[in-house]
């Protein structure tokens, strides 16, 4: 797990931005790029317009050529995201160690009715079970996460935990998500400047590109990486600052969102809580069972006085499958929580550019207000 999560060492400079610099050999310079191919938006040639056969065919080259760029870029980028999932995960395991290997106290009451010493917490974990999380981090869905996560906190293997466990399991398996797209988020925009065009747009606003030259951004290439791979123009402390500005704005943004997605607006913990209320538990036959166990010497001189027993109230167990039954209808967010995330994003990212604008009317309307009353003061005193 170490070695695993050392793999990837955080560049020390990722959080001090360079205003100005394009890293064209790195697949996150091409991320706005990553749109969803359809039928609608036609080949080269339609989108040509009715310029001469010259200029459509030059045109056209130039399409599939960044076309050509940007879907190597996608599978890069995914291979990336993917390491930076694994990483996460592992970051993970380390941080939460106590959570994961902690006995839950109606295990512990369980183990007190049948005579049998249980540990408060569990000195290993299964290999296999660490194997397959991280196998599911590699090529797997949310489904998978949750599950690979299920199989780690089951330490006796019978498919059955708590509900503090399952707590416990959708937040693991959540966790990694949220730390793989924030390093996404960081190291594209070391990579690629906020305040730009996309590499297929208006040129003329991409004052980091020179213009129109696209291929002076592209000309990078897997032979030669270092071959225009970092285009850094210098720029006036107005644009940046304005770059500086507008970065430390998105950052916590999407911060903010990581934070209260799911937690807030989704309403996690009441979801798991109706899942588990609503799920048909076999175990227990679905039912409180009440026991008494011997309370030792965890009230000292007081158990002399209530007697030796406590009465202790265990609720049921649940699997997997029947989790899995409730959660796909009442909490389906949790297969697909990088889409949530980003989706997420984007709104807070609309209302936050619908507040600047309303702040800007508001700003305007003011000024105007007061012009007025200037105006009409200076009328009175002249007359």
């Amino acid at each position: 797990i170490r070695i695993l999560n050392t793999g990837l060492p955080p560049d020390p400079n990722l959080k001090k931005p360079v205003a100005g610099l394009l890293d064209t050999s790195h697949p996150f310079c091409y991320m706005r790029e990553f749109v969803e191919d359809s039928e609608e938006n036609g080949d080269g040639s339609e989108r040509a317009g009715d310029a001469g056969p010259a200029e459509e065919e030059e045109t056209k080259q130039q399409i599939e050529m960044l076309e050509s760029i940007v879907s190597r870029a996608f599978s890069s980028s995914t291979e990336l995201y993917r390491t930076l999932l694994l990483r996460a995960a592992a970051q993970t395991l380390l941080d939460n160690w106590d959570t994961i290997t902690t006995v839950t106290s109606g295990d512990i009451d369980r183990a007190a009715v049948s005579k049998t010493a249980v540990p408060p917490q569990r000195s290993t974990v299964n290999a296999v079970n660490v194997q397959k999380l991280f196998d599911s981090y590699s090529d797997g869905s949310g489904k998978e996460w949750v599950q690979s996560w299920w199989n780690l906190i089951d330490d006796d293997g019978d498919g059955l935990i708590d509900e503090e466990e399952v707590t416990n399991c959708v937040d693991l398996a959540t966790k990694p998500a949220h730390a793989a797209l924030s390093d996404v988020v960081h190291m594209s925009l070391e990579v690629c400047p906020l305040r730009t065009a996309a590499l297929g747009g208006d040129g003329a606003n991409a004052w980091f590109l020179g213009g129109n030259n696209l291929p002076d951004a592209t000309a990078a290439d897997d032979s030669n990486p270092s071959s225009s791979s970092n285009l850094n123009k210098k720029l006036s402390w107005r644009n940046r600052r304005r770059e500086l500005k507008a970065r430390k704005a998105l950052t916590k943004t999407f911060k903010a969102t990581l934070d209260r997605h799911f937690r807030d607006q989704v309403e996690t913990p009441h979801r798991l809580r109706c899942i588990y209320a609503w799920a048909e538990k076999s175990h227990q036959d679905n039912k409180v069972d009440s026991i008494l166990v011997d309370a030792g010497g965890e009230w000292g001189a007081a158990s002399s006085i209530v007697g030796r027993k406590r009465y202790v109230e265990l609720e049921p167990k649940i699997s997997y499958p029947e989790f899995r039954r409730e959660q796909a209808r009442h909490f389906p967010h949790l297969d697909r929580v990088g889409e949530e995330l980003a989706t997420s994003f984007k709104e807070d990212l609309w209302v936050a550019q619908g507040k600047g604008r309303q702040n800007r009317e508001l700003r305007r309307d003011c000024f105007l207000f007061l012009l007025a009353i200037s105006l009409v003061d200076a009328v009175i005193m002249v007359l």
